[in-house]
C-alpha cells in the first residue's frame, strides 16, 4: 500500500515542481583579458604579462510569482598569470598560484514593476566610469584619472534601488552604512538619460572618510553614436578628497572611435587640475580593437601620462594586472599593449 501511493506521489510531485524548476535560471560567464606589455615608469622599463580585471561570475534569476523576480550574483576576479601580483580587480597583492582573486559585483535581490532592490557589493564610481571609457581594462583606462579621486569602484555591504525606465529615464540609488565606524557611510546617485543615439548620465557621490568632512564627486557624461562614429564627453569634480578640506580636483575627457574596416580606431585624452600648484597631468591613448570572432578580440593599445612637477598619475594602474605607476613625482609613465580578449556565457534553464 505505501509502495503504491509511493510511486503515485512521485508523478504528482513531479509535475508540481516542474514550474518551479523551469522558472529559475542560471548564467555562468566570465571575461579571458591577458597581454603582453612594455612599460616605463618615468625612470626604468621593463616587459611585463597581466592578466586584466580577468573574471568569473554566476547569474540567474527566479520568478516567484505576482510579478516578482529574485536575482543574484556572484562574481569573482581570476589572475590568468598565477604570478601573485595585481590582477586589475581592485585587490591587493595576491599570494603566488591563487587564481581566484578579489570580489567584483555580488548581490542578491528581486525586480518588479517597482524596480529593483539589491543588497551586497554593487557599482560606486563604475556606474559613471565606464559610459565613456574607450579603454577599459587596458592601458590607458580612464580610471587611473577618475579613480585617485578616492570614490570606490564598487561598494561593499550596500542596498540599492534601480528604478524601471521612464521615458528614458531611470536612476540608481546606493547606501553604504557606517558598521561602526563613524562617518564611514557612503551615498552614490546616478541617473542616466538615453534616447536614439544620445546617450546623458549624472552621477554623485558622498563618501565618508573617518572625518567630519565627507568627499564629494559629481561626474557629468555623455556620448552620440554617429553609426561608424561614435565621440564621447565627460567632466568629474571632486571635492574634500580624504576628508582634507579644499583638496579639490575637476577632470575632462573626451574621445572618439571610428570603424576601420572589421575594427576600431580609438583616441582617449583626460586632463585633471587639481588645487595647488604644478599638480595637473594630462593622459592619452590610443589604441585598435580588432574582433577575431563574436567572443574573441585582440587589441592594441599605447597610453602616456604627462605629469606636472608635483604630480605623479599612472598610464596602466585601473582596471590593468601588473600595472606601473610614475616613478616618482614629476615622471611620465607610459605602457605599449597587445592583447587578446575572450568573453563567454552560457545559460542553464
Amino acid at each position: 500500500m505505501k509502495k503504491r501511493l509511493v510511486m503515485t506521489l512521485i508523478p504528482v510531485v513531479g509535475a508540481m515542481a516542474a514550474p518551479a524548476a523551469m522558472a529559475a535560471s542560471l548564467n555562468i560567464y566570465g571575461v579571458a583579458h591577458g597581454s603582453l606589455d612594455a612599460s616605463d615608469d618615468g625612470v626604468n622599463s621593463d616587459t611585463y604579462i597581466a592578466s586584466n580585471s580577468s573574471r568569473l561570475g554566476f547569474s540567474g534569476d527566479h520568478d516567484m510569482g505576482n510579478g516578482l523576480t529574485a536575482i543574484y550574483q556572484f562574481e569573482t576576479g581570476v589572475d590568468l598569470t598565477g604570478a601573485g601580483t595585481n590582477d586589475g580587480n581592485g585587490g591587493s597583492v595576491h599570494s603566488t598560484g591563487q587564481v581566484l582573486t578579489g570580489a567584483r559585483d555580488a548581490f542578491v535581490g528581486a525586480s518588479g514593476g517597482f524596480g529593483t532592490v539589491k543588497l551586497g557589493r554593487v557599482g560606486g564610481l563604475n556606474q559613471w566610469l565606464y559610459d565613456i571609457n574607450y579603454f577599459a581594462d587596458q592601458v590607458g583606462d580612464l580610471g587611473n584619472i577618475w579613480g585617485a579621486s578616492g570614490v570606490p569602484g564598487r561598494v561593499s555591504s550596500s542596498i540599492s534601488y534601480s528604478s524601471p525606465d521612464i521615458s528614458g529615464f531611470n536612476g540608481t540609488l546606493i547606501y553604504a552604512p557606517e558598521e561602526g565606524v563613524t562617518n564611514m557611510d557612503n551615498t552614490i546617485l546616478k541617473i542616466n538619460y538615453a534616447m536614439d543615439a544620445l546617450k546623458v548620465g549624472l552621477g554623485h557621490a558622498t563618501v565618508g572618510t573617518g572625518t567630519s568632512n565627507d568627499q564629494s564627486a559629481l561626474a557629468l557624461t555623455g556620448s552620440y553614436d554617429f553609426g561608424s562614429f561614435d565621440v564621447i564627453l565627460g567632466f568629474q569634480s571632486d571635492g574634500d578628497m580624504g576628508g582634507v578640506v579644499g583638496a579639490d580636483a575637476d577632470s575632462i575627457t573626451f574621445g572618439a572611435r571610428a570603424d576601420v574596416g572589421a575594427g576600431a580606431v580609438k583616441l582617449q585624452v583626460t586632463t585633471i587640475d587639481p588645487e595647488g600648484n604644478n599638480n595637473d597631468a594630462t593622459q592619452f591613448a590610443i589604441g585598435y580593437d580588432h574582433p577575431v570572432s563574436d567572443a574573441a578580440t585582440l587589441n592594441v593599445a599605447y597610453a602616456s601620462t604627462d605629469n606636472d612637477s608635483g604630480a605623479m598619475y599612472g598610464a596602466n594602474n585601473y582596471g590593468h594586472g601588473d600595472s606601473i605607476g610614475a616613478a616618482a613625482a614629476g615622471q611620465d609613465p607610459s605602457s605599449f599593449s597587445i592583447g587578446f580578449v575572450y568573453a563567454f556565457n552560457a545559460s542553464v534553464k
